[in-house]
């Protein structure tokens, strides 16, 4: 997750925020050809990621020894932890990357047609799929 789904999804909402006016509308005006190709590439990059890991056979939340964000702080899950609870109910890990992966197609497709209120909309779906996971499977005690 780290190393694809979180910098990539990051490069969706950094670029894709750039699609708005002084009003908060959706502009697609204010994105660049270039813009487009990146919001394209990162979305596409992450949800391969996410399909291969919901076809994946086993998850694992982290190599041996590797501590995850947070990991340390008071009150917050460490790789064992998340591990438990990947391993407690993995269908559902599943379910919930592929429709992370479903949104970030949909954001390519918005991307491609050059849709800035698609792309927006489709940009706070992300945040929520994302939100939703994280309290399941990282930081459940702040539910």
């Amino acid at each position: 997750m780290k190393d694809v789904v979180a910098p990539q999804t990051q490069i969706v909402w950094d670029v894709g925020n750039k699609a708005m006016d002084d009003k908060g509308e959706a502009d697609a005006s204010k994105l660049t050809d270039d813009d487009w190709k990146k919001i394209i590439d990162a979305g596409d990059a992450v949800s391969r990621r996410l399909k291969a890991l919901a076809g994946a056979d086993h998850l694992k939340a982290a190599q041996s020894g590797v501590k995850i964000q947070s990991e340390g702080n008071p009150g917050a899950w460490g790789a064992a932890d998340v591990q438990k609870a990947i391993d407690a109910d993995p269908k559902e890990f599943k379910v919930q990357a592929m429709k992370l992966a479903a949104a970030l197609d949909a954001t390519v497709t918005a991307a491609k047609a050059r849709n800035a209120q698609s792309l927006q909309d489709n940009a706070n779906q992300i945040d929520s799929i994302c939100e939703d996971c994280h309290k399941q499977y990282w930081y459940p005690n702040l539910k």
